[in-house]
Formats: C-alpha cells, structure tokens, sequence
C-alpha cells in the first residue's frame, strides 16, 4: 500500500473554541490508483491534503492513528526527513498556480532548484530534465518558457507548469488539489486527460481533491465522500455512482446535470447551511439537513460496510437509502 491513512484529525485553536477541521477521516492509495476526495468547499478536503503533506497552518494540529507512506510512519519523521519526501516522493499540484509559483523567480529556476534540492545533479541536467517535462505536458517552446516569469503565462499555462514541477523527482505519488479551479472547460478537459497519461506513464498514485462530481466520474478508481470533515460515504466509484447510500451523496448526485432530465426544469439544491465545526460535536453531522433525520441521528454513526469496500456513515439501512435515492432523483430531476 502506497499510502495508508488511519484516524486522521485536523484541529485548529480560534477564539470561539477549538475547529474540528477534519476528524478521524481513514483511506489508502494504492500505486497507479486514483482516489478522489469530494465534497463542498470548507468540509476539509484541502486541509487533508496539507496535513498529509506537514503543511499546516502553524497553530492547526495533526493527529492520527497511522499515517504511513510506503510502510514509513510520517509522524515520526523530522523536519529534515519529511523535506526531503517533499518533492522527491510525495508532491503536490496546488489549487492556485498564480500564489503557488513564486512571482520574482522564472520558471526555469524554480523547477530546476526542485531537482537539485533532492538529487546530485548538473544545472544543465536539471535544465534539460525541466525542458522535457514541460514539453511532456503540452508546453511549446519550453527552452523559452524557462527563462520566463509566472505572470507572463496564462492560467493554463501555469497549471502545467505547477504539474511539470511536480514531476520532476519522478514522485511516487501526486495530491492534486483541485487542479482545474477557475480554468475554462477546455482546458480542464486537456488538463485532466494529461494527469491520466502522466499517471499511466509514470505509475504514481493520484490522490484528487475536487468539488466535481464530473471530474470525479472520468478521473476516479475510488472516491470518498467528505461532509462538515468527515467521510461519510466511500467505495469503488462505480458503486457510488450507481448506489448512493447517504442522504448527502444522494442529494449531491440529484444537483448534477443529465441528458435525461428535461431542458429547463431546475436543478436540486440541498436545503440549509453547514453546521458549525467549533466546540463540542455529536450525532451525524448532516441531520439538520436530511430529509430522512430521525431522533437516533443526534448520536454518533459509525462508517458502515456495504459491499465491495463501499461504506456510508447512516443509520438507514441499505435498502431504504436506495429506496430514498431514487425517489429523490426521480422527484428532482
């Protein structure tokens, strides 16, 4: 196993009391496998992926049962040790390229200080290692490209750069995190068919985080579903498509746009807000928006099996949930 995740919590100190960002969120990735993490901005994606990577705000506080990559425990790493799994084994295509690629360096130093940070290499082997990467991801006349700066490239530009820079020490795994944010459908199409070819090539686990259920259907082997920072439904991305079991999946399922569902008619929204995440948490945390809460829901519920390695965090049996699936999306289409 690639990466083993068992239990992990994220906590962050603010005035009003203590932030339970993420909490004892469990899943693995396996070498050439795709996990994709989806759900809502703010339910605790992308803090999952700075936790797994030791890029925390500073005051936020990391806590797992097991968070081992390759068999090596990282919490048990130094602040030397983790550097050098950065970038070397483990990297990350950030969410904004504009803020994630320094503004006073060219494209060429920054790649080329990636490599040279983790292995004994020439400039110019770094160099020749940087231009190939770029033209690998569709970049044209990368010897010109390097000795450019981020704000003379488009935002597409930039997010292949950010995917090139992230290659460059041939990683064993790569967390994208939202990778196609604010990138016009075109480019995202490019983009992700890019990661897919990069992914075959090099054998890297691809652990994707996206609000996009569409992204999630052509990208994933496995998908975990995050609400209010838990996993509330996770399994084989077939099976989630075809049997959503949570009320949350079901309802992010009826949002999504089908040629079956007629012109015009309105999409679905799930009714009511987030609850808060600061204090003292019990019960299932999407009750106050669930159709289907019962009294039992205000306790804590337990991930449940379902078949294939599919598990949902509901007290309704798999029966109903199904049932109560395809009610909803008949009856909102």
């Amino acid at each position: 196993m690639l990466l083993d995740v068992q239990q992990l919590s994220v906590d962050i100190p603010t005035a009003q009391g203590v932030l339970h960002a993420v909490q004892g969120i469990s899943f693995s990735v396996d070498n050439g496998e795709t996990l994709c993490i989806v759900g809502e901005s703010g339910c605790g994606k992308s803090l999952t992926a700075l936790a797994l990577m030791n890029l925390l705000p500073r005051r936020a506080i990391r806590t797992a049962g097991r968070l081992a990559f390759s068999g090596t425990e990282l919490q048990a790493l130094s602040a030397a040790a983790m550097n050098k799994l950065r970038g070397e084994n483990m990297a990350m295509i950030f969410q904004e390229p504009m803020t994630s690629l320094n503004p006073v360096f060219t494209i060429g130093d920054q790649m080329t200080d990636v490599l040279r940070q983790h292995r004994r290499v020439s400039q110019r082997e770094a160099r020749e290692r940087a231009i190939y990467l770029l033209t690998r991801v569709g970049i044209g006349k990368a010897e010109t490209r390097l000795g450019q700066y981020p704000h003379q490239l488009s935002g597409g530009l930039r997010q292949r750069v950010m995917i090139a820079m992230a290659l460059m020490c041939d990683p064993k795994l790569i967390i994208a995190d939202e990778p196609t944010t604010a990138l016009d459908v075109t480019v995202q199409a490019e983009l992700l068919r890019l990661l897919l070819s990069l992914q075959e090539e090099f054998g890297m686990g691809l652990l994707l985080i996206t609000h996009d259920l569409g992204i999630v259907s052509r990208m994933a082997d496995n998908v975990a579903v995050m609400y209010a920072g838990q996993i509330v439904e996770s399994g084989p991305v077939i099976s989630i498509f075809e049997n959503p079991l949570h009320p949350y999946t079901q309802g992010l399922m009826a949002c999504l746009p089908t040629p079956e569902r007629k012109r015009m008619q309105h999409l679905r929204a799930i009714p009511g807000t987030v609850p808060a995440l600061v204090g003292q948490l019990s019960g299932c945390r999407f009750r106050g928006r669930c159709p289907y809460a019962q009294p039992i829901c205000a306790e804590d519920v337990a991930l449940r099996p379902y078949a294939h390695d599919h598990a949902y965090r509901c007290v309704l049996p798999p029966d109903i949930s199904l049932a109560n699936a395809a009610v909803t999306l008949e009856t909102n289409p």
